[in-house]
């Protein structure tokens, strides 16, 4: 085995390669081969094999994205924020294509591990929602719309979706204004419902 060769080594030079050649070229075998050690050398760190691996690159890359995103979010607060949480997920995943591909589908409710992992992006983007007048109920709508429209969108673009010479970057600011617009929507419907309330009260 190749000296000092450990888990998180093997994990990151994995993420390079899923980057460089696709997530589907990562093998066992190709990679030892870049690490300069046979096969059986990282099934001694991996015991479920490929499987195992695929789901630490997975981990590691919402680890890695949530500390870009917290570092995004610093100092902003609201529309800003998540400005600057959508367009750091979107360069996220435009530099790492391949680890992107690994984190598409994952479930943070499926053990501990997955929650840990996952938990504190959703915390910041939860923190930038509490300034917002929204209910628990909306916040979790709105975290599941920006997932969805980040990873859509993201991945949409990776591969090249987009053929309309229309500006791809116009299009991601047009979706992020119509996001802001639909909390600021949901906030004038809180008043309204706050301030209806009041009146059955007197």
């Amino acid at each position: 085995m190749k000296v000092g060769l450990d888990r998180t080594m093997i994990i990151e030079a994995a993420a390079k390669m899923a980057d460089e050649r696709g997530i589907a070229n990562v093998t066992l075998k190709v990679l030892a081969a870049d690490l300069g050690v046979k096969s059986p050398s990282l099934y001694k760190h991996f015991n479920g094999g490929l499987d195992e691996l695929n789901k630490e690159l997975m981990l590691y890359g919402w680890r890695s994205l949530e500390s870009n995103i917290t570092k995004a979010a610093v100092g902003k607060a609201k529309d800003d924020a998540i400005i600057a949480i959508c367009y750091a997920y979107r360069n996220f995943a435009a530099e790492h294509k391949g680890l992107i591909e690994a984190m598409q589908w994952y479930n943070m409710y499926q053990s501990e591990e997955h929650l840990q992992a996952t938990q504190g992006i959703v915390s910041v983007i939860f923190q930038v929602l509490d300034a917002y007048d929204l209910n628990e109920e909306q916040k979790v709508h709105i975290v599941r719309m920006l997932r969805g429209f980040l990873q859509g969108f993201s991945s949409i673009e990776c591969h090249g979706g987009y053929g309309n010479p229309l500006s791809v970057d116009d299009s991601f600011d047009f979706a992020l204004k119509t996001i802001q617009n639909g909390i600021h929507d949901l906030q004038g419907e809180r008043k309204n419902e706050t301030a209806f309330e009041k009146d059955q009260s007197i």
